[in-house]
């Protein structure tokens, strides 16, 4: 078993990059480290070198220098909940690939609005918000898209506005 206060980065098992090949060819949690021993990167694998043979990291990590792979054995049922606590630990930059925002998110988040403010604003609650964010309710979004294109009309065309 591998506790976090356990690890001491500085005394893990390490290769350079350009070696990678004499890796072990068993279950690590892996750390790209660069030369001023920041964490670049944290992963796992249930063989290491056979990973480190095409990583998709491994370009952006090459044009770097003095990179190191530090490592730890462990149970492979271990691995995934080891490489989580280190990058909740380290927060390695190369592990943070949110995806760009895009579609209603991205528009709210263009017009400084919190999912909460967009809800008001709409007339429904937050938890709505988040669900068409996360694509819930796109199919009704699509049809709705397509009905207008079919009448060559605005949405607001498609509703009569209450009177008040």
């Amino acid at each position: 078993m591998v506790y976090m206060e356990d690890v001491n980065l500085w005394e893990l098992p390490f290769v350079a990059l350009e070696d990678r090949n004499s890796l072990p060819d068993e279950p690590c949690v892996y750390l790209a480290i660069d030369k001023d021993n920041s964490v670049l990167y944290v992963g796992m694998s249930e063989n290491l070198r056979l990973k480190w043979k095409n990583h998709p990291k491994l370009e952006a990590l090459s044009r770097l220098e003095g990179v190191k792979i530090s490592y730890i054995r462990t149970e492979a049922e271990l691995l995934r909940k080891l490489e989580n606590a280190l990058i909740k630990v380290f927060k390695p930059p190369l592990n943070q690939t949110e995806a760009p925002k895009r579609g209603i998110a991205a528009l709210r988040e263009k017009m400084g609005l919190t999912q909460k403010q967009l809800g008001d604003l709409v007339g429904v609650d937050t938890s709505t918000i988040r669900n068409w964010e996360y694509g819930k309710g796109a199919e009704t979004f699509a049809k709705v898209a397509r009905l207008c294109k079919v009448l060559e009309c605005d949405v607001e065309d498609l509703f009569e506005e209450e009177a008040v």
